[in-house]
């Protein structure tokens, strides 16, 4: 079970291969660049040359890009649609230059058009990504949302009709699943048997061959509260028992799991690093 957090690219790409390394860690994620702007600026072939080097001199697996909230694949709004298509195709172009096996995306929001609406315009964006040889080299993960406002994707098996729909036109995407999110959406992870049946309807709905990494956040915010806010590992509203048998699930145990809590100090992430790997069999 590779193991990492999601790690800065201030100073350069490679800079954040240098960090994970630094923390221990055998998994890392990051953003291709911006995650809050439209701007996009290319990445140089020397850049993009000397992240593989150092990510290979670091023995990391997997690489996972995550892609900008900016980001709207089902937008009703047709400018914001294309500027989606368009900066997302050059983000999953991002993450083959260097080497990243993974892309993970949000879903976005339909306003008030409803799943179906949403459902018809992702799988047409991904489409029009695939038909770009985009999503071959780098997968494309689907992550899991808190069901918040109007924003889609908190519904697995909404996830696992992408999927199979996306698989038809030879896309072949995955669910990073985020626990946090899972837990504010209605899926229970504060005991065992909670999270055997998490497992179960992963393996039902989507299949758990698909599931390829998972987004390990405590939640700040309470079971079926919709509330977007990641908290430190044992610290939140999941607990740490929860955590012990995510960690300790037989059919989770060769998926990466990457850390996305609060980094308030420089011992933030050495210390919830600490805590699941002291967790794993306990």
């Amino acid at each position: 079970m590779p193991i990492g957090v999601h790690t800065s690219i201030a100073g350069g790409l490679y800079k954040s291969v240098e960090r994970a390394a630094e923390l221990g860690c055998e998994a890392m994620q990051i953003f291709g660049r911006n995650p809050r702007s439209w701007i996009y600026k290319p990445i140089s072939a020397i850049e993009a040359d000397l992240f593989r080097k150092k990510r290979q001199e670091a023995g990391l697996w997997p690489v996972v890009i995550h892609a900008t909230y900016l980001i709207n694949l089902c937008s009703p709004d047709e400018d914001i649609l294309e500027k989606s298509v368009s900066l997302f195709k050059k983000e999953v172009g991002i993450a083959e230059a260097i080497g990243a096996d993974y892309v993970v995306t949000h879903l976005g929001s339909p306003q008030e058009m409803g799943s179906e609406f949403a459902l018809m315009r992702i799988l047409e964006a991904l489409k029009n990504t695939a038909s770009g040889g985009f999503g071959k080299k780098a997968q494309i993960l689907l992550e899991n949302t808190s069901g918040a406002g109007y924003g889609f994707g908190s519904n697995l098996s909404d996830i696992g009709d992408i999927l199979d729909g996306a698989e038809e036109f030879g896309l072949y995407a995955g669910l990073c699943l985020d626990t946090c999110h899972a837990f504010t959406a209605g899926y229970r992870l504060e005991t065992k048997e909670s999270v055997s049946e998490l497992v179960k309807t992963i393996d039902r709905e989507i299949g758990l061959k698909r599931l390829k990494v998972i987004h390990l956040n405590d939640s700040k915010g309470v079971f079926e509260s919709n509330i977007d806010r990641h908290e430190h590992i044992g610290e939140g509203k999941i607990g740490i028992e929860g955590f012990k048998a995510i960690v300790n699930h037989p059919k989770l145990a060769s998926v990466p799991m990457i850390l996305e809590t609060p980094k308030k100090t420089e011992d933030d992430d050495p210390r919830n690093l600490r805590i699941v790997r002291e967790l794993k069999g306990k």
